[in-house]
């Protein structure tokens, strides 16, 4: 038996990716193979993009894709905390740009079972981090002023929610004066775009900076974004959206004792525990309101390429993911 998934020879373009057919896995006692699931969709990412671009490692040939949503069917091993048929999500899987894959136990995250998959995926990968970042790298309060970059992308336009729920003041930056209008529309009156962050943080926080400022762009705005963190507070660069950040010299913190951070989502759900209790949390936030997600953008395997150059423009504004069928 075949299936279907989207594969990438070499480094390059998104024209590269194409849609082949390869041998179903079979589940094994190797790492990473004990588990197998039929993917029902497949988060497209940033880190997929990276890959693709030649800035984080990989096998090629290979299939890209790390975030998905699938029913388990079939395992190698006795299972612990899920069983055959449960709905699971992961975020730190290889090849799921697939129809089928296999994982082991320890990369699954355990899913309500009476919560549509479409609500779901976009908890995971950007769910899940914006989790972390508002609640363990920065404890966000009413204490708080937080700059977010990319605020209307996925990660971002979870983050700032959290952050609000939390009681934080939120400074949301983006890329035009459309999308501000529209997070202004959503209640962040301090929206701006990123030619107005300078004035507007220094207005805001009588030029003393803020808190926290959580950059996933990178390249184009660290020099700047560090520049606008307060006395003692955090810089949290958890992305690289416009390329890696050169290298930096510690000193440079010592003005205002600032913390650097470069956190990555596995660090805080390596347990069980940890997964269940952060993804409850996240659904709890959906169904009362306090988060509010655009619907999912949802593309064919044949539209690979399509779907990497909306996500790589920046003007995607909201989750996109692949459908197998």
């Amino acid at each position: 038996m075949f299936v279907r998934a989207i594969s990438i020879k070499s480094v390059g373009s998104p024209d590269l990716l194409q849609v082949e057919e390869f041998p179903t896995p079979i589940p094994s006692h190797n790492p990473g193979e004990q588990i197998l699931i039929q993917v029902e969709m497949a988060g497209i990412n940033f880190f997929d993009i990276y890959q693709r671009r030649g800035e984080r490692p990989m096998n090629f040939p290979g299939i890209l894709g790390v975030e998905g949503i699938g029913i388990i069917l079939e395992s190698s091993i006795p299972l612990q905390n899920f069983k055959v048929g449960d709905r699971v999500g992961w975020t730190g899987g290889a090849k799921s740009y697939a129809q089928f894959l296999t994982l082991d136990e320890d990369q699954l995250i355990p899913l309500p079972a009476n919560i549509a998959p479409e609500k779901l995926l976009p908890l995971l990968l950007q769910g899940l981090t914006a989790h972390f970042l508002a609640t363990s790298s920065h404890v966000a309060s009413s204490k708080t002023t937080a700059l977010v970059t990319a605020a209307s992308g996925g990660v971002g336009s979870v983050l700032i929610q959290l952050l609000r729920r939390a009681g934080a003041r939120v400074i949301p930056v983006t890329s035009t004066p459309a999308k501000v209008e529209k997070l202004q529309q959503l209640g962040f009156e301090h929206s701006c775009t990123y030619a107005e962050i300078m004035e507007q943080v220094k207005v805001l926080t009588k030029g003393l900076g803020v808190n926290v400022v959580y950059d996933s762009v990178g390249k184009d705005t660290f020099s700047q974004t560090i520049e606008l963190v307060g006395r003692r507070g955090d810089m949290v660069l958890y992305g690289a959206a416009s390329g890696p950040v050169e290298p930096i010299n510690p000193l440079t913190l010592t003005r205002n004792s600032i913390y650097l951070s470069r956190p990555t989502l596995s660090d805080f759900i390596s347990t069980f525990a940890e997964k269940k209790e952060r993804i409850n949390d996240l659904v709890s936030a959906q169904l009362s309101g306090d988060l509010e997600l655009p619907p999912l953008q949802l593309f064919t395997f044949e539209e690979a390429a399509k779907a990497h150059r909306l996500l790589e423009s920046g003007m995607a504004g909201g989750k996109l993911a692949f459908t197998t069928g």
